[in-house]
């Protein structure tokens, strides 16, 4: 089996070293001295899982290869952890800045092998497929009345409100950031059909529990109702929760989950609402609209993720759309110019192509519709 491979990037030789020492034994390791190599070598190697940086590197600065990360079209790099590797003087404003960027986490220079490699590894979608399987996977019971072993461990309703409230309280004179992530299981319906409701309910909390073995200590997570769940993560900003939330979502749907010897594909989306950006909120409100955001994620079509109100993709994309579409390109009884509607749906195919990365031509696409729109084809 192909090991998890690790970058590790930092201008000190005897960082690099120390750190590759520390996840050898658990990982490959790939060392780069500038960010610039460290970007070629992301944007070749799809087998990297994870980025351990400094912030002072030669060429392009670990700032500014985590803005080219998070800025990508590749969802393999858009959210993959990326921990800042930092001396352990910085100050809460610093570290928060930083996580507002995308930082993922922090690995403090002088950290013991043990806690380096809990950081790497909590953070990893690698290990979902392989955790979900065990923790999910099982043989339905024999009579319906059975009930299954679950973990009850997360908290109620009121108790992570209560630790949203605590999170939101201001920390001297600034303003906390706190971010709110609820994750809801795409097709519940199907599940309680398929196994019925026990069954399908013990699914969602399996989920859940696997969530709580994947966020920090400062961290919390609850159940809110049988097939959601909670996320309170304070000091993290919008733009890690993202990543964080895209990872679980793209990990669980990649899961190979077996039933009672039945294949289930596993399939989740998530709302998230932070402040900054959704300020002026109070704790109910802010769970409110991480729900909303959750519930859109869900009605355009499920495993995704929606951390604002801008989506880009609120269109209805029905029969009667093309059909109007054609008779707009209609003139005296010719049949439009096809190449014409082509172009007119060239945004719509490269959305899809970025979401679902079909590996559509869409240059050649694009000069083929441009000399067809000159071409009238007779009816």
């Amino acid at each position: 089996m192909e090991r998890r491979r690790v970058l590790v990037v930092d201008h000190s030789k005897v960082v690099r070293s120390t750190l590759a020492k520390h996840l050898r034994e658990h990982f490959e390791v790939r060392e780069e001295a500038d960010g610039e190599s460290a970007w070629q070598t992301l944007v070749l190697d799809s087998s990297i899982v994870a980025v351990v940086s400094g912030a002072q590197l030669s060429r392009l600065n670990g700032y500014d290869l985590l803005e080219r990360l998070r800025g990508s079209k590749l969802r393999r790099l858009c959210d993959i952890p990326f921990l800042l590797v930092v001396s352990g003087n910085e100050t809460e404003a610093d570290r928060l800045a930083a996580k507002n960027k995308g930082v993922t986490d922090f690995i403090t220079r002088g950290m013991s092998r043990s806690e380096v490699l809990a950081c790497v590894e909590r953070l990893g979608d690698w290990e979902l497929s392989i955790s979900l399987v065990s923790a999910i996977s099982f043989d339905p019971p024999a009579a319906p009345k059975v009930s299954l072993p679950v973990s009850s461990d997360l908290l109620s309703v009121a108790e992570i409100h209560q630790h949203l409230l605590q999170a939101m309280k201001p920390k001297s004179n600034e303003p906390r950031m706190v971010s709110v992530l609820k994750f809801g299981l795409d097709n519940p319906q199907e599940m309680t059909k398929r196994f019925g409701p026990e069954i399908a309910q013990s699914i969602a909390k399996r989920i859940g529990r696997l969530l709580k073995e994947k966020i920090g200590q400062s961290e919390s997570i609850g159940r809110i109702s049988p097939f959601r769940c909670l996320i309170i993560s304070p000091e993290s900003s919008s733009a890690s929760c993202l990543a964080f939330a895209q990872r679980v979502c793209r990990g669980l749907a990649n899961s190979k989950v077996m039933v009672g010897g039945e294949a289930v594909k596993i399939q989740v989306s998530a709302g998230i609402a932070s402040m900054p950006p959704d300020n002026n909120l109070s704790a109910e409100q802010l769970i409110a609209l991480a729900g909303k955001r959750l519930e859109k994620a869900q009605q355009l079509g499920g495993e995704r993720v929606i951390a604002d109100d801008d989506t880009g993709a609120d269109f209805d994309l029905n029969e009667r759309y093309f059909i109007e579409l054609a008779k707009a390109y209609r003139v005296d009884g010719m049949l439009p110019p096809l190449g014409a509607i082509g172009l007119h749906l060239m945004p719509l195919l490269t959305l899809l192509e970025q979401e679902f990365h079909f590996g559509l031509p869409l240059s050649e696409l694009k000069n083929r519709f441009e000399s067809g729109a000159k071409d009238t084809v007779t009816q």
